[in-house]
């Protein structure tokens, strides 16, 4: 499933790999900044390069002429080299900015501390030269890098660091935009989001070319974004909702708020306010025409909105750093807003202070009897819950920040390098989450797949978790190979022992490890669902708001856009309409995700995850099945069995229905999954036939080119209101044929002239919509066929825990039977020991009654016939009685009668049954008190005990604190004495002395 697991059997080598792959090149920003030491970046951009020449030679073969190939491997070639030095510009701005910023300039100062620290370690000072020697030896030369330092860093604003990729037709063919705010060809040109929405002459104004075709995309479900962006299509401001609906001095209506009116727009969003959690935010799927005149209804409106919920996916670890900074930003907007609140209340209380005072017992507000005045942070997980009593260590030795300390100054070198470049690739979309979370209205983060199901939920991050894709992708650490600590010989007190990779010795597994290079190279992804936005506009102009994935800026292979961009540069052609262009793009949005495709970014391969953790269920529910049927018989060969049997051998594992358990747990959650994913792609194909439908309409108003019951009732329908709108002479006017129609059409500006033209239109877009249907029909098929699997399999272990149940209650049933027939043998011996008890033992007492030595009975000399008449005669009444009493059932019930009917009305007669009655503390009551106050004491005692923890704590932290400030200050010096080093280093140009 992973892409380094499919790609380890192949021979190619291709970005990113170390190895010289010369010009097998698939993404040539990634190859400059991943592949290439930094010595050999400047020649990669040389004309003379061998990669240019193969490229020209390449062009030739495909029928260019040599002018021409040169010319297209020229500008590929300057292509390249502008979009590097801009994305290493892009580099630095963003490190410098991050040393300014109060919230991330710790990943800056702690690489700049453990690099200072490498540089001044021992290891370094004594290897450095001789790894330069090498590197002479093997012809590599060290070179500073390219010189592209940004001396004035101005203020950060992520709209001038998010770029709008914009993309246009005439005619059929790509064209490129001339304006100088536009870089690139097509179809990759783009512009920065700050222009596109800010510049005083915007590139979204309406053009008046009717044959040219644009297409702008926003990266970002951001409903600001949003609205300017259609504000600034149409030339108005954002629409005043306010303002436009209230009495008195009322706004007019512009085209940007009929297309963006409640209805259509804000009725539609759900979860927006400030209480609930950020991944409740989505727009509800919706595809419908909308007239954008304010004043008078179009007859055929030429625009249409479009929202849907599309598959993703995103890695776990960037997620979970977004979700972590999300957190913090919806605490820091809730904290911000009980603030406010609190002045709001503290102004009206300063204004009412001349009326009178509340005179009641208690005038605090609840708040203030609640004891706090501000919102406590909200504790989704157990977890979230350990780290905020401090109760949660790690495994690994970290610092405030969550930076993790190294044994070896190199190590933390690469791991401050690490944080850095995560802290410079999230950044971007950090301020934007910071400028536009809380904003109204809001931006819309990504949910994942959970969360956009289970949306009432305030975390679903164990759900997460237990993703299909998350447990297929993620490593777990039983499957390490480790580096242990191996004993030495006791025998030798020389050997002290060492380390050793004990796995690899034992299976005599030579190095590389080819199942440890497979385990390292894993990276845990999930399942996420975005939004698509697209607004088609005046029938030539289409606007889309979709996210990118996190940290992603121009090595996203499996980005939704990326893939439109590569699916036009292959089919310009085909695009003949507006609508086709949003065919392609809505079906991009579903088919990135479901893409067989291997690619470079490590997409996960869903459906061949899916598959795979249904086989492997259905593995262990196989084997689990034999298991099952060595045990059965077993229990067989017992039960056949005459002589006693041991059968505690079958309890345990007939009885632990755990691992049946987990299974049913496995494959319940992939069912769910699977549910969850065929929710969506019928909500996608629901939202696919509705823009089709809408789109036919666009097309052809009249059902010139449809069916002829649609045309017959679309053109009566039109003339009905043509006659009550026109002039007199065309009331009597009938609807006698498609020309009078066509006459009409003409005059409302709703066709083209060319009928045969838009008839083409109509039919090719028909096509493609039949084939875009037929695709998502299939992956629903897909999908459905997983499941039905995955049923099937649920329905097996069910089976399987069944059989299991059944087969643990045959064995106790069995052998409470052969407990039950030796409760009856040893019953029956039971019954002869009593009987002989019941006459020996009265014989017994009376023989130890004459043997005591007393006066009355030894002071005369009884003979021996004597003492029997007593001993029988007494003995024999008692035995009878005994025996009488035991086995007689009337008898025993008689005495009952006679000691019922004499005391009970002694106990009544006598008062004592009355202060029974009085006596009203039951015996549970007296119980249930003893526990409670016991509670109290216990209660009282950890109460106490942990208040002295929080103290301790309190203390323990101050003195960290104090002990944390006390290095920082210290670090400072030590920068200071490496910096006046250095600027020794750069004067004289000679190395400092020890």
């Amino acid at each position: 499933m992973d892409q380094h697991d499919n790609n380890s059997c192949s021979s190619a080598i291709t970005c990113l790999s170390a190895e010289d792959h010369e010009y097998d090149i698939k993404d040539y920003m990634l190859h400059y900044l991943g592949c290439l030491e930094i010595s050999k970046r400047e020649g990669l951009f040389d004309a003379t390069n061998l990669i240019w020449k193969k490229e020209i030679e390449h062009q030739e073969k495909l029928g260019n002429s040599p002018e021409k190939a040169a010319q297209i491997a020229e500008v590929k070639r300057y292509s390249w080299l502008s979009n590097c030095w801009s994305e290493l510009r892009r580099i630095d701005f963003l490190r410098k900015t991050l040393a300014q910023d109060d919230d991330d300039k710790h990943l800056v100062r702690k690489l700049e501390i453990s690099l200072a620290s490498w540089r001044g370690s021992t290891s370094y000072r004594d290897n450095i030269d001789a790894v330069r020697k090498w590197r002479e030896g093997q012809g590599k030369y060290s070179s500073p890098p390219a010189d592209i330092k940004i001396e004035h860093i101005a203020k950060y604003e992520p709209e001038k660091d998010v770029n709008v990729p914009i993309i246009q037709f005439n005619e059929g063919h790509g064209v490129d935009s001339n304006d100088n705010r536009v870089w690139n060809t097509f179809p990759n040109q783009k512009t920065t989001l700050h222009k596109l929405l800010y510049d005083e002459n915007s590139l979204l104004h309406q053009e008046d070319s009717p044959k040219l075709l644009r297409y702008f995309h926003i990266p970002s479900n951001n409903m600001i974004w949003a609205e300017q962006a259609i504000a600034r299509y149409f030339g108005d401001e954002t629409p005043d909702y306010h303002a436009t609906h209230r009495e008195l001095i009322r706004k007019e209506k512009t085209k940007t708020y009929m297309i963006l009116r409640e209805h259509y727009w804000r009725s539609q969003l759900y979860g927006g306010k400030q209480r609930n959690p950020p991944h409740e935010r989505h727009l509800r799927p919706l595809c419908s025409i909308i007239s954008s005149e304010p004043k008078i209804a179009e007859e055929f409106p030429k625009n249409m909105v479009l929202f849907m919920p599309y598959l993703h996916w995103e890695t776990s670890r960037k997620r979970e750093q977004i979700a972590a900074e999300i957190k913090n930003i919806m605490h820091s907007a809730k904290a911000d807003a009980a603030k406010d609140a609190e002045k709001q209340k503290k102004k009206r209380q300063d204004e009412r202070k001349a009326l009178p005072k509340n005179t009641s017992n208690d005038s605090r507000t609840h708040q203030e009897r609640a004891g706090s005045d501000s919102p406590k942070p909200t504790i989704g997980t157990m977890p979230d819950l350990l780290k905020e009593l401090k109760l949660l260590k790690s495994p690994l030795p970290i610092d405030e920040k969550g930076r993790v300390k190294a044994e070896t100054t190199l190590g933390q070198v690469l791991l401050d390098a690490a944080r850095l470049y995560e802290g410079m690739s999230n950044y971007r979309d950090k301020k934007i989450l910071r400028k536009y979370l809380s904003a109204d209205p809001p931006l819309h983060p990504r949910r994942t797949l959970d969360q956009a199901y289970y949306w009432t939920l305030n975390s679903t991050r164990k759900r997460d978790r237990d993703q299909v894709v998350y447990r297929g992708t993620t490593a777990k650490p039983d499957d390490f190979h480790t580096y242990d600590r191996v004993p030495g010989d006791p025998k030798d007190p020389h050997d002290h022992g060492g380390w050793d990779w004990t796995k690899h010795t034992e299976f005599k597994i030579k190095s590389p490890c080819d199942e440890c290079k497979i385990n390292i190279q894993k990276l845990s992804r999930v399942i996420m669902v975005d939004q698509l936005w697209m607004w088609i506009l005046d029938a030539k102009t289409i606007i889309t708001c979709f996210p990118k994935r996190y940290g992603a800026n121009k090595q996203d292979a499996s980005g939704v856009h990326k893939s439109i961009r590569m699916r036009i540069q292959d089919s310009a052609s085909d695009i003949h309409t507006v609508f086709d262009l949003a065919l392609i793009i809505i079906d991009e949005c579903s088919n990135t995700f479901f893409d067989q495709t291997q690619t470079i970014d490590r997409q996960p391969q869903v459906i061949d995850a899916f598959s795979k953790a249904i086989g492997t269920i259905m593995h262990r529910q196989t084997a689990a099945f034999e298991r099952l049927w060595h045990w059965t018989d077993g229990a067989s060969n017992i039960y056949r069995s005459k002589g006693s049997s041991e059968t505690s051998e079958l309890h345990v594992p007939l009885l632990d229905i755990n691992p049946e358990g987990k299974l049913e747990r496995e494959i319940k959650d992939i069912i769910e999954e699977l549910d969850i994913m065929i929710h969506i792609t019928k909500t996608h194909k629901r939202t696919l036939t509705t823009f089709i439908s809408n789109a036919e309409k666009m097309l052809d108003p009249f059902g010139e080119f449809g069916s002829n019951q649609k045309r017959e009732t679309a053109v009566h329908q039109y003339w009905a209101k043509f006659r009550s709108k026109g002039p007199a002479s065309s009331r009597g006017a009938t609807p006698e044929s498609a020309d009078n129609a066509q006459h009409a059409q003409n005059e409302n500006g709703t066709q083209n002239d060319d009928k045969e033209k838009r008839e083409e239109d109509y039919n090719w877009f028909k096509l493609n919509a039949d084939e875009r249907l037929d695709n998502v029909s299939t992956r629903i098929e897909e999908l459905e066929e997983l499941r039905c699997s995955a049923v099937n399999t649920a329905e097996s272990v069910k089976d399987l825990l069944e059989l299991k149940q059944q087969q643990a209650s045959v064995v106790q049933a069995w052998q409470a039977v052969k407990q039950s027939e030796e409760s009856i043998r040893q019953g029956r011996s039971i019954m002869m020991f009593t009987i002989v008890t019941i006459v020996f033992l009265p014989l017994s007492f009376m023989s130890s009654v004459f043997g005591m030595n007393n006066s009355d009975i030894t002071s005369e000399k009884w003979s021996i016939n004597r003492e029997f008449v007593y001993m029988f005669s007494i003995s024999a009444a008692v035995i009878f009685l005994s025996l009488v009493l035991a086995f007689g059932g009337w008898i025993r019930s008689a005495i009952f009668w006679l000691w019922k009917c004499f005391w009970t009305p002694v106990f009544v007669k006598s008062h004592l049954y009355n202060l029974w009655l009085e006596f009203d503390t039951p015996s549970q009551k007296v119980y249930q008190n003893a526990n409670e106050f016991a509670d109290r004491l216990k209660e009282n005692a950890r109460k106490a005990r942990f208040d002295r923890k929080r103290k301790e704590r309190a203390i323990k932290d101050k003195k960290e604190a104090e002990a944390a400030r006390r290095q920082n200050e210290g670090n400072v010096g030590t920068r200071a004495r490496t910096s006046v080093l250095e600027l020794g280093i750069k004067t004289d140009g000679s190395a400092p002395h020890n």
